[in-house]
């Protein structure tokens, strides 16, 4: 399976800087149980949020992804990212949004049915099929906190002298 994204300007700056990955418990024994020395991991209800420790890569990360041909659904999604996940008697509400930093995004963004599809298989997977989902691409006050959350990150980064 070729991997557009050895294409990169920023040398693949995501996976080398993992955070807020969000994975089934399939997906997390499958790939990341055995790392979990390398990781920050949270769990929300089925979901677990996973980040890297300190400076360390995406533990599947040598020079390029390890796990690309078998990788979790929300790297796949990628320039796409899941936002929340509400769950809840029986019914799953999942956003998703666009504001990557992503330099390829333009190249790599798919149709937001495309998108949506991944998630609410993913979201099938994990909840089951009974399960109702509704999943909506994130336009409102979760973009503004993004900004600003990239915003900050990028003022750190110039307080302490990195440059990307």
């Amino acid at each position: 399976m070729s991997n557009p994204c050895l294409k990169c300007p920023t040398d693949q700056s995501c996976c080398r800087d993992l955070r807020g990955l969000k994975v089934n418990e399939a997906e997390y024994t499958r790939l990341f149980e055995d790392k979990r020395e390398h990781l920050t991991v949270s769990r929300k209800g089925k979901i677990f949020e996973i980040s890297a420790l300190g400076e360390f890569p995406c533990p599947n990360w040598d020079q390029q992804c390890q796990v690309y041909g078998r990788r979790p659904m929300d790297c796949d999604l990628y320039p796409y990212t899941m936002g929340n996940v509400f769950e809840g008697d029986g019914e799953v509400y999942a956003t998703y949004h666009s504001r990557t930093g992503c330099p390829l995004t333009a190249q790599l963004l798919s149709p937001r049915e495309k998108a949506e599809e991944l998630i609410r298989n993913f979201l099938k997977d994990t909840y089951g099929e009974q399960c109702k989902i509704t999943v909506r691409y994130d336009e409102g006050a979760a973009r503004v906190y993004h900004l600003a959350r990239r915003a900050a990150s990028r003022a750190r980064k110039l307080l302490i002298g990195e440059t990307t």
